[in-house]
């Protein structure tokens, strides 16, 4: 026992300071002098891929660049923490386009997910040939599948709704938001939603229906579906971080080992061992395979079956003057066949209007991801290069440079859940339960968003302060 340490104190550990592993650090802080919580973080900063910055007086993201209401968690605690005065919703026109054949379609108004709610708009829609829009409005007549395996997005897509719209609508928004690709791609760990779709009559009619009978009532706050905050996303990073005890953050201090000695955790670090009583990990499942390889090699093993890939995002700033046609909506997405190393761009100074600086377009490209990744993991200088030709085609700014250019490179950060992924967690799970008060949370299990990320980190501390009854009460216990 630590000299001085309260008896009933439990001292708890968590590696990573991303999103899951800061909110896991704050609701332990919560308990008061019953709870003693050290935070470990390799980086010389908090935050993990939340990471705001400003370029030319603009303030952008070089990560996430906004989270959403409808899933509850991370504007709850954006308000827990004092910053509601900094949230900032979307503008008005919250359309976006399709590339194809060099120019931008529109996607039709009320296209709900992949399906759509609104007839006309989508009849007279450009994006889809007559054949697709045919195939895809028998879509309610197909049968389900009633066999329960596990199916990629694109078989899933093609077999509901046809190629034509995994190719120009599923694969570049779907499968972009886990910078995956659809051939490989869990539906039913990535959109399980749609599974239930297909049980309820189908994907049209279940939007159909939706639309008709249940549409979501306006919010009451007033709040948009995404928003942000004004200084930027990093504002939530940092008051987490103040409201922590004092030296409870210890930063480029990376975890190179947990181990278990005498009945209790120990987690080595460069420059010191940590004991805990309990271990929260929301490293990324690679990065935790090599920590805990001495101690488990069978759940390093299983943590290494999760893949990763790579992604980078280039923010450029503009002259209003030298963007001859304002662009519309909030973006664009680019499908693989129309050959750019852009697959989306985004519209960030009409997206979030409460943070744009006058006469300045701000555009923020998406570069990478599954099957794409040599893009994204290629010299700086070049991506930049051919970020910006690619903006000018799409945009036709006849050669107008940017007043101002910055890519961010995220190189295997980003988890794929492909087919198999859920029983990849149950064998990770299974190994967990030798490992009594060993929980990991995070992105690289069960969600990819920030409103995920608060989620689990939130249920690994359920689960550590449960001690041995959380066995009972979850359906994969240790994974939060």
């Amino acid at each position: 026992m630590r000299p001085g340490r309260p008896q009933q104190t439990k001292r708890v550990v968590v590696l990573g300071g991303g999103i899951a592993g800061l909110t896991a650090a704050y609701e332990l802080s919560k308990k008061g002098p019953s709870v003693e919580v050290t935070l470990l973080e390799a980086a010389p900063v908090l935050g993990g891929k939340i990471r705001s910055e400003t370029l030319d007086g603009q303030v952008f993201e070089a990560g996430p660049d906004s989270f959403l209401t409808t899933k509850p968690e991370m504007l709850e605690l954006v308000r827990e923490l004092g910053l509601e005065g900094e949230v900032t919703g979307t503008g008005p026109d919250a359309g976006f386009d399709i590339l194809i054949g060099g120019r931008f379609v529109p996607m039709p108004a009320g296209m709900n997910l992949i399906a759509p709610t609104r007839l006309l708009p989508f009849a007279f829609s450009s994006l889809f040939t007559p054949a697709a829009k045919l195939h895809m409005a028998l879509e309610p007549l197909r049968p389900v599948r009633k066999d329960g395996a596990d199916e990629s997005l694109a078989d899933f897509t093609r077999r509901r709704l046809g190629q034509e719209a995994l190719e120009r609508l599923v694969g570049p928004m779907l499968a972009g938001i886990y910078a995956g690709d659809p051939e490989r791609m869990s539906v039913k760990s990535t959109f399980p939603q749609l599974l239930e779709m297909e049980k309820k009559g189908g994907l049209v009619k279940s939007m159909w229906l939706g639309w008709l009978g249940t549409k979501r009532p306006a919010r009451k706050d007033g709040l948009t579906t995404f928003v942000t905050l004004k200084g930027g996303l990093s504002k939530a990073v940092d008051a987490l971080a103040r409201r922590l005890p004092p030296r409870a953050v210890r930063v480029d201090c990376p975890a190179q080992a947990v181990r278990r000695r005498d009945g209790h955790w120990e987690v080595v670090t460069p420059n010191a061992v940590f004991e805990a009583d309990a271990v929260i990990s929301a490293l990324p499942a690679s990065a935790l395979a090599d920590v805990i390889e001495g101690l488990d090699p069978e759940l390093s093993m299983r943590l290494r079956e999760i893949p990763f890939s790579s992604t980078a995002t280039s923010v450029l700033i503009y002259d209003d003057k030298d963007v001859p046609v304002r662009p519309k909506g909030f973006g664009f997405l680019a499908p693989k066949a129309e050959g750019l190393v852009v697959t989306a761009g985004t519209y960030s100074s009409a997206k979030f209007p409460g943070r744009a600086v006058p006469g300045k377009t701000t555009v923020r490209a998406f570069i990478g991801g599954a099957g794409r990744e040599a893009d994204a993991e290629g010299a700086i200088t070049r991506l930049e290069s051919r970020v910006r030709t690619d903006i000018d085609k799409v945009l036709g700014l006849h050669g107008a440079a940017p007043v101002a250019q910055k890519t961010t490179r995220w190189i295997k950060a980003n988890p794929q859940y492909e087919v198999g992924h859920a029983r990849r967690l149950d064998r990770i799970s299974s190994c967990l339960k030798s490992h009594q008060g060993l929980v990991l949370a995070g992105a690289s299990f069960n969600g990819v968003g920030l409103p995920d990320g608060v989620k689990s980190g939130r249920r690994a501390v359920e689960f550590v302060l449960a001690g041995s009854r959380r066995n009972h009460d979850v359906a994969r216990p240790g994974l939060a």
